[in-house]
């Protein structure tokens, strides 16, 4: 069928050569923030002029883009999905192989480990403390000063490996250890 009676055919617009950050958004159907995110993505195409796209390059670079997100050749963040995938399946074998290490007890948990170091610790303190008394039984010649002495001693020497320890291990504070508690 032809026009209607008296009505002239309508003549396409002229694209602008450039448009605002709100225009580019009219025209794409988006946000502005959404324009702003495909921005610093690198799809849209800045002109000179501040806060202005080239409205042609800008509108074949979005829809560009979108055909690579459809045909799964690349995701929203711009990376592949295949590298995205690759990397979901490598974190996730990484958890099921310490979800296995954990029930063939090949690892501890960081309760266990403080618990162990714990009862070490309190033992070699206990050692350390008992040689004042054992000295003493054993060489009847010392005085009670000399038993003093030995027992300041091996205080010392106890304060000197507890700082040490705390400055090797992760500052010695179990709020700083991550993991399993």
């Amino acid at each position: 069928m032809g026009r209607p009676i008296g009505k002239k055919p309508s003549t396409p617009t002229a694209i602008p050569h450039t448009c605002s950050k709100g225009d580019l958004a009219n025209l794409l159907g988006i946000s502005v923030r959404s324009v702003s995110d495909w921005d610093q993505k690198g799809v849209l195409k800045r002109t000179p002029g501040r806060g202005r796209f080239e409205t042609v390059a800008s509108v074949n670079g979005y829809t560009a883009a979108l055909r690579e997100q459809a045909a799964g050749r690349a995701s929203a963040t711009g990376q592949s999905l295949t590298d995205e995938r690759a990397l979901t399946e490598k974190v996730i074998r990484q958890i099921k192989e310490r979800e296995l290490a954990k029930l063939t007890g090949d690892t501890l948990t960081l309760a266990e480990v403080m618990e162990s170091w714990s009862m070490f610790a309190q033992t070699v303190r206990a050692a350390m403390l008992s040689i004042p008394g054992k000295a003493r039984s054993t060489i009847p010649h010392l005085t009670a000063h000399d038993a003093d002495v030995l027992k300041q001693m091996c205080r010392d020497i106890l304060m000197d490996l507890a700082e040490e320890v705390e400055a090797a291990v992760v500052s010695g504070a179990p709020e700083e250890i991550s993991g399993e508690k």
